[in-house]
């Protein structure tokens, strides 16, 4: 794990808004992620006082999900701060926008976490040393000359869960249908919202969260198991939420993934083998599972 003090993240992040204008974007003070830096600098205001005064005060509730989503801005911004495409572009000018606390998100507003789902995910494999691009459906991943889409979805609660997967699914065999033999689908699912929807911090160990997204693959194994789609080699389920840092620290990214392999073929092979090196480099995949 990776750790920052305030100061030394709002530092790194001082080249955000170059980057954004680097790429004909405009940054914009009240968008989302723009919000979530203001908060960084309260945070590291409060720190500074404490140190002077002895008075440290606590992370307001409001301000949890804002400082993580800062983090991943970070992340964002190291992976594809060399990225002058107009794709990239295109993606983070839909990321940015949305409430500052999902809270409030509601089907009119939530398009940007869900655009942001795609580019922190890609930040994270980047980051990890995978070879990973935003392209149809929604990422590109290459590996061993063969390329991996990736469907991303991030369902609004627990009952949706099953109807994005199958949304994923059939995305990527519309892709897959006009791709060379080399292309095989993989299918990514946030359930960021669906275990926090704004106003809660993780309070357990990752193991702990990787037990809960368990039990939601055990829920929609049976439709897993009914897709027979070769081309279709993995489905994830991943969360990201607030969590207590403990002694040391004050607030984490707590995430985790777990990985169900479909039909069995060339592609899967490769994929859990890459999915597996970049763990070992810290990706946090906690579990790579066999069908049943």
């Amino acid at each position: 794990m990776e750790r920052f003090n305030y100061s030394d993240l709002i530092n790194r992040l001082e080249g955000f808004d170059p980057w954004l204008r680097s790429l004909g974007l405009t940054p914009r003070s009240n968008d989302r992620i723009h919000e979530a830096f203001k908060i960084l600098r309260k945070a590291e205001e409060a720190v500074r006082r404490g140190r002077e005064t002895g008075v440290y005060t606590n992370i307001s509730p409001v301000d949890w999900f804002p400082m993580v989503e800062a983090l991943e801005a970070h992340d964002v911004f190291i992976a594809f701060r060399n990225d002058r495409s107009p794709t990239i572009a295109e993606t983070l000018k839909r990321a940015l926008s949305g409430p500052i606390q999902p809270i409030a998100e509601n089907q009119k507003n939530r398009e940007g976490r869900n655009v942001w789902y795609e580019l922190a995910l890609a930040a994270e494999w980047r980051l990890s040393g995978a070879s990973v691009c935003l392209g149809e459906p929604d990422l590109r991943l290459t590996s061993d000359e063969v390329t991996f889409l990736v469907a991303c979805k991030r369902p609004a609660n627990k009952e949706s869960i099953q109807e994005n997967m199958h949304n994923a699914v059939e995305q990527l065999q519309r892709t897959l249908d006009e791709a060379p033999d080399n292309f095989f689908g993989v299918a990514a699912i946030s359930l960021s919202c669906t275990f926090n929807a704004g106003n809660q911090v993780f309070t357990g160990d990752l193991n702990g969260l990787g037990e809960l997204l368990k039990i939601e693959l055990d829920r929609i194994r049976p439709y897993l198991s009914a897709v027979h789609d070769p081309r279709i080699c993995f489905a994830l389920l991943q969360v990201a939420t607030p969590g207590l840092g403990g002694d040391e620290v004050d607030l984490v990214r707590a995430s985790f993934t777990v990985a169900q392999e479909l039909t069995p073929s060339f592609g899967s092979k490769i994929f859990r083998q890459h999915a597996e090196n970049m763990w070992a480099g810290g990706l946090g995949l906690g579990d790579v599972s066999k069908p049943k």
